[in-house]
């Protein structure tokens, strides 16, 4: 799939955190976390975000009985970042974005390959962002549920 970035409409500028992020995970996809779990943006626009990221068994499983899982910690990860970079769309410029408050729902094991997560801003303050999202296998199949506060500080 390729990557989206939604252009403004007729009038409209774009904003600054959609502009931002782009060339921010360009820079993040070499050290860190980003590029610990591998995250890449699909699409982004204003308030809405589609990342992917592949979890092979051998980085981020978990070997049950049943076979090898998605450790529950790398879909947490998938969840914040997601979280955190769909509420820097709406990030001014001087700011950026720090996790307040965090709660995932894990709804079935996550298969070792390919999870998308699809995250939105349900709503904004001066300070909080309000976001959602949900991490999914390849397939659609939904593995797991988040929401959280999310703070803008100084960068």
């Amino acid at each position: 799939m390729g990557k989206s970035w939604q252009l403004p409409m007729k009038g409209e500028e774009l904003q600054y955190g959609v502009a931002a992020l782009p060339e921010l995970y360009k820079a993040w996809a070499a050290t860190g976390m980003v590029a610990n779990i591998g995250t890449r943006i699909l699409e982004v626009a204003y308030g809405r975000l589609v990342l992917e990221a592949t979890m092979p068994a051998a980085a981020h499983g978990f070997p049950p009985p049943r076979g090898p899982i998605v450790h529950g910690g790398a879909i947490a990860t998938i969840a914040d970042e997601a979280l955190a970079s769909v509420a820097f769309t709406h990030a001014q410029e001087g700011e950026t974005t720090v996790t307040a408050d965090l709660k995932v729902d894990f709804l079935r094991p996550a298969k070792p390959g390919r999870l998308v997560a699809r995250a939105t801003v349900r709503h904004r303050t001066r300070r909080l962002a309000f976001c959602e999202t949900t991490v999914e296998q390849a397939d659609g199949q939904v593995v797991a549920e988040a929401r959280a506060v999310i703070a803008y500080v100084k960068a």
